[in-house]
């Protein structure tokens, strides 16, 4: 089945600050934590933050103690000075999109105009508006209360942020001709707006679209109405327990948006539950090849498989007398165990990251968990017969990976394990990459490793850790819960794929000039299809990525493969 996810869809800008607010309180502030009604209309995401120990305050009482934080929907300014004097510490989280309506609203109020305001009735942002305009405020949240209107003379116009574009300029051109000089303020959100002109393109294209979100989000509901106001069937789930499977296997080109207020790990699990679904003109063939290539990517068989690529490459590079067949099933083992023990040990990330791999982990628990240790004693078994130095160096490598998750640091509860060191998660996947496919198999071979031994590990490891990082762009949103400092995390999603491209440019830009003068032979070329490649990568994951993880994190894999391809042609015609 064909699943197409809209190009903007999950997190707005300002759900995202209000979760990171929440979590970052979580931790930070003073307790208890309570956000002054639900802080997003999402049922997951609120459960999310009663596990965090963040509970919802409905009443103001006349004392408390704690932290409160403002939903993104805002609140009345009385509201906000009660919270004050009742004696909690507030933290505003109002989406700044909102406070600029208020902004707008409360201006014009002190200046005597009358405010009409366009959106739902009873909604928290709506309430919350009207309470700035200090008695001046008309809602209309229907086209018969255009009809009702007092009379106006010095008014605005302003919509509730997740307005339908269209709707609200027809019901302001009908306002304005019936009392013209009013005054009409763009106040829908960017992103609804973008939103909803990427559900209208998704309809058109698709023969079903589900819409993904809490069904209190009023932005939600909105683009299920559009889906319908454009003649094809709109499915809303809250999560994918909901999806109508059967119905859904009717369909060829299934289309999936989702709300503002929609967590990455739903949307994510939506898709991955719809692609798994036969489609109605899918061939066996098709169904058997996805299972096959899901089953890779959940087992991290594809991973490893990557890890031996790289082995390979690095041995036909060297030109080393090494038997590749050691290396490759060294480096293959040892990243498959490494990978699904971590995963095992740190199973609260996997639930955001990639809860359809945890879940079939958790399923095979006993099998990989086998496996894997299988898999420890075979590559220290391979070090052990190339030298011993490359058996100690591989069980401290072990030794690192598998403490990587255990608290073994003293100081501060927020560092104790090695995972939670900033950025470390990249550095030490890329030494530990490195180092058991480049440099132990000839650690074992070589008396002494020279320097072009070195460059080689340097580029590889440069390949491995551009690889790290764009996987954690994919995760930044699971890390950012569990309270993981990814370099993604420290420096911005934007600034880390622009890291990437800028890597990929000097790793392109080494793997020719060092052979153009003679320091490494040009089979070190290998590296510059690769370079290329994850440039093109880093274009890709500027832009949308939710809902994707499957399609990515195989292209990012396949960049050792191309660097495999690149050495065998090189050594063949050199």
């Amino acid at each position: 089945m064909k699943v197409q996810l809209a190009k903007v869809a999950g997190f707005c800008m300002g759900v995202r600050r209000a979760m990171d607010m929440a979590l970052e309180a979580s931790q930070n502030a003073q307790p208890p934590v309570y956000t002054f009604g639900p802080l997003i209309h999402n049922p997951s995401a609120l459960s999310l933050l009663r596990a965090r120990g963040v509970e919802v305050l409905k009443e103001i009482p006349e004392k408390g103690k704690g932290t409160v934080i403002i939903r993104a929907h805002g609140v009345l300014p009385e509201e906000k000075k009660r919270l004050k004097a009742a004696g909690f510490s507030v933290i505003d989280a109002t989406c700044p999109r909102v406070v600029r309506v208020q902004m707008v609203v409360r201006r014009y109020a002190r200046k005597g105009y009358q405010c009409v305001l366009i959106g739902d009735k009873g909604h928290p942002e709506v309430i919350g508006i009207l309470g700035y305009a200090e008695g001046r405020g008309i809602l209309v949240s229907a086209e018969e209360d255009i009809e009702s209107l007092p009379e106006l003379d010095r008014y605005i116009i302003v919509a509730q942020t997740t307005q339908d574009q269209e709707r609200y300029e027809v019901w302001s051109r009908k306002i304005l001709s019936r009392y013209p000089g009013g005054k009409v303020f763009h106040t829908i959100c960017n992103s609804t707006y973008r939103r909803q002109s990427e559900v209208r393109r998704l309809a058109s294209e698709t023969d079903v679209v589900v819409v993904v979100g809490g069904k209190q989000s009023a932005n939600t509901r909105r683009l299920a109405e559009i889906v319908a106001e454009c003649g094809k069937l709109a499915m809303a789930v809250e999560t994918e327990e909901e999806l109508d499977r059967e119905r859904l296997s009717g369909f060829r080109h299934v289309g999936v948006t989702a709300g503002a207020s929609t967590p990455n790990w739903i949307i994510n699990r939506v898709v991955r539950e719809i692609e798994a679904l036969p489609g109605a003109l899918d061939s066996i063939r098709r169904q058997v090849a996805y299972r096959f290539v899901r089953f890779l990517y959940e087992s991290n068989l594809w991973t490893a498989l990557a890890g031996g690529a790289l082995a390979w490459s690095a041995m036909i590079i060297d030109k080393a007398n090494v038997p590749s067949f050691f290396a490759v099933a060294m480096a293959f083992c040892y990243i498959f165990a490494m990978h699904t023990l971590n995963l095992f040990m740190d199973q609260e990330a996997g639930e955001y990251n990639d809860p359809l791999r945890a879940k079939f982990l958790s399923r095979h628990k006993a099998i990989f968990y086998t496996s894997s240790m299988l898999a420890v004693f075979v590559s220290l078994g391979i070090a052990w017969y190339l030298s011993m130095a490359s058996f100690l160096w591989l069980m401290a490598i072990s030794a690192l990976g598998i403490l990587y998750t255990v608290p073994v640091i003293p100081g501060p509860r927020r560092i104790r394990a090695l995972k939670n060191l900033p950025g470390s998660k990249t550095f030490f996947i890329a030494l530990a990459w490195a180092s058991v496919a480049v440099l132990l198999p000839l650690t074992g071979f070589i008396s002494c490793l020279r320097p072009m031994h070195w460059i080689l590990f340097i580029l590889g490891a440069v390949l491995v850790y551009m690889r790290s990082v764009l996987l954690e762009v994919l995760d930044v949103q699971g890390d950012r819960i569990v309270g993981r400092e990814t370099l993604a995390i420290l420096i911005g999603e934007k600034k880390a794929v622009n890291l990437v491209g800028l890597l990929s440019v000097i790793l392109g830009v080494v793997s020719v000039i060092l052979p153009a003068l003679g320091i490494v032979p040009w089979r070190f070329a290998s590296f510059l299809p690769v370079s290329l490649w994850m440039l093109g990568l880093s274009c890709l994951f500027s832009g949308r990525r939710i809902g994707q993880n499957l399609r990515l994190e195989f292209m990012v894999d396949t960049s050792f493969f191309l660097l495999l391809a690149g050495a065998v042609i090189l050594d063949a015609l050199l």
